[in-house]
């Protein structure tokens, strides 16, 4: 090889490796999702994967389990919750995908927390600051936030209260819940969204209705928090609702995630 020969080649060398590197000016950019809660984040039975099925380069989930801890990989069912069980679906990427298609800016991604656990509450320390699941919540959205300048918590979506029918304070827990993750997060002004239980289970009880009652009242008591209400337009239903009465069904969810995010583009 010629001496012009092998420059040629070493600057042909040199223009791939600059290809290859990571632009500084450019980085990766999320638009971040925290998802607490309990199991109706995304239990849904009766999952279609034709319908819930999403696999796209805008929308990550953050990693859980064995290898992929801390990591950024595809969102799809079921999420990286604490509780991962499988053929269930959730309302979370039926947002993420109204949100992408509708109001994600160019050059960022979606990117979901999912920290929901089964069966959780206030009342079995759970949900409260120094609880473990709290502090999870905090650590991980933290994390994200530190690593990928410029990135923002975009909102935090909660469903929760069938663990708390007997709990007396949950109003003060829940609002407590809603103050202290904003302030541990510096995210004051952050849209936090709250989902109603599912109503055929809510009416049989009149527990049940005063827990769902401080849930959907949330909006007049804190600010910049919104209502996914499950009886309007329609009431979310099953074909038998006696059937898991206490969960919605995949269907249901999606429905729900539809309403989280109506409630999420009212926010002024």
């Amino acid at each position: 090889m010629s001496i012009k020969q092998k420059k040629v080649a070493c600057f042909l060398l040199f223009l791939s490796l600059i290809s290859c590197r990571k632009d500084p000016s450019n980085p990766i950019i999320y638009d971040v999702f925290l998802v607490v809660g309990q199991s109706n984040n995304y239990y849904g039975d009766d999952l279609d994967l034709l319908a819930s099925f999403v696999e796209s380069e805008n929308i990550k989930q953050l990693g859980r389990h064995d290898s992929l801890n801390y990591q950024i990989i595809p969102a799809t069912e079921p999420l990286e919750n604490h509780s991962k069980p499988l053929n269930k679906g959730s309302y979370v990427l039926t947002f993420a995908k109204l949100y992408a298609k509708n109001l994600l800016d160019k050059n960022h991604k979606v990117l979901i927390i999912p920290c929901a656990k089964t069966g959780t509450s206030f009342i079995k320390h759970d949900w409260n600051k120094g609880d473990k699941l709290f502090t999870d919540a905090v650590e991980r959205t933290s994390y994200i936030l530190r690593r990928y300048r410029g990135s923002k918590l975009s909102a935090i979506l909660w469903h929760q209260g069938e663990s708390d029918v007997n709990n007396e304070n949950y109003q003060t827990d829940l609002d407590n819940f809603i103050t202290i993750i904003r302030t541990e997060l510096n995210a004051k002004h952050t849209p936090f969204i709250l989902g109603g239980m599912v109503p055929y289970w809510v009416k049989q009880n009149n527990k049940r209705k005063g827990i769902q009652s401080i849930i959907k009242n949330t909006p007049n008591r804190m600010l910049y928090t919104k209502y996914a209400n499950p009886e309007f337009p329609f009431v979310i239903e099953k074909k038998d609702n006696t059937v898991d009465s206490i969960h919605y069904n995949a269907k249901g969810l999606r429905e729900l995630g539809q309403r989280y995010f109506t409630e999420f583009t009212s926010f002024e």
